[in-house]
């Protein structure tokens, strides 16, 4: 008996060592190893963060007494754009991915915000008021050189960013109700890169604004009202057709970022008593929650991956 026992044992191993007997494991979702850089207020004030999108590795990048609050990556994963309040008014910065080397581009008496790199990396679109008491669409170099104004408004421009070719900027602008004639909500508008061929892309009820193309340029994700009034996510052509709702959730979502491969959003969401970091899987819907604190971790953004 202790004989068969032996041979039997024996004989399993070999069959499980063989790939015969496959061991399978499930689970809930596949972590792509990529990093995510977002903005929390946890340790007091608004500070510049990063994470991978397991949750794991936190690390503040900024660290100062001032507002600092993330706004893109360079293509190429080096640098990290944000704005700082550390001159007393709003600035466009740079940093190395690591935290170090923080460089002010704008240098200027007025407020920027709203800061993307080209695909190219060698312009940057950006917000300011510098001359107009609203924020309008400016282009500059990324060494902060060579400033152009691309949109002259009474309106109010924001979060803007480029088209996969680097030819378009996608970006949320504030326009007058047709109907009644009143100031309504803001809406998707399309430009050239010089300022050219605006667009209109949505004409929903609500305001409309944080797109996020997708990597293979077909698609721009973006955040706006419901049909049930909630804030959700939503998933439009580049030529602002075939709108979906992502999330259909009873909590506020905004601020949506692509993963590399396209598979993901990473996402705000949350009420007014806190709001978190999360990601969505875009086929299968499942929701992910990447951070737990008592105050906002938001407005996330994935590291671009080298190809």
């Amino acid at each position: 008996m202790k004989r068969q026992l032996i041979f039997f044992f024996i004989g399993f191993f070999c069959l499980s060592s063989c790939g015969l007997f496959k061991k399978t494991t499930t689970k809930s979702y596949e972590a792509s190893r990529s990093q995510i850089m977002f903005t929390s207020n946890r340790d007091a004030n608004y500070e510049v963060y990063i994470m991978n999108d397991d949750s794991t590795g936190v690390k503040n990048l900024t660290n100062n007494p001032a507002t600092d609050y993330g706004q893109n990556w360079s293509p190429d994963g080096k640098y990290i754009l944000f704005y700082s309040s550390r001159t007393e008014n709003e600035e466009i910065w740079r940093m190395n991915s690591d935290g170090t080397n923080l460089i002010n581009l704008t240098n200027a008496p007025s407020n920027e915000r709203g800061a993307s790199y080209s695909p190219s990396g060698r312009s940057i679109v950006f917000t300011s008021n510098r001359d107009n008491k609203t924020s309008d669409l400016y282009l500059m170099n990324a060494d902060g050189s060579n400033i152009k104004r691309l949109t002259f408004d009474k309106g109010y421009c924001e979060s803007p960013t480029w088209t996969l070719e680097g030819k378009q900027i996608v970006f949320t602008f504030f326009v007058e109700d047709d109907v009644n004639n009143k100031k309504a909500s803001g809406e998707l508008f399309i430009i050239n890169a010089n300022g050219s061929n605006r667009k209109r892309l949505t004409h929903k009820e609500g305001y409309d604004s944080g797109a996020a193309i997708s990597p293979n340029g077909k698609n721009i994700a973006f955040y706006g009202k419901s049909e049930s009034g909630n804030t959700d996510l939503f998933i439009m052509n580049i030529d602002g057709t075939g709108i979906v709702n992502i999330t259909n959730d009873k909590l506020e979502d905004y601020s949506p970022a692509w993963s590399q491969d396209g598979k993901w959003l990473a996402y705000t969401s949350g009420n007014s008593a806190n709001y978190d970091v999360w990601k969505i899987n875009i086929d299968t819907k499942q929701k992910m929650r990447l951070t737990n604190q008592v105050k906002r971790d938001e407005t996330p953004y994935y590291k671009p991956v080298k190809k």
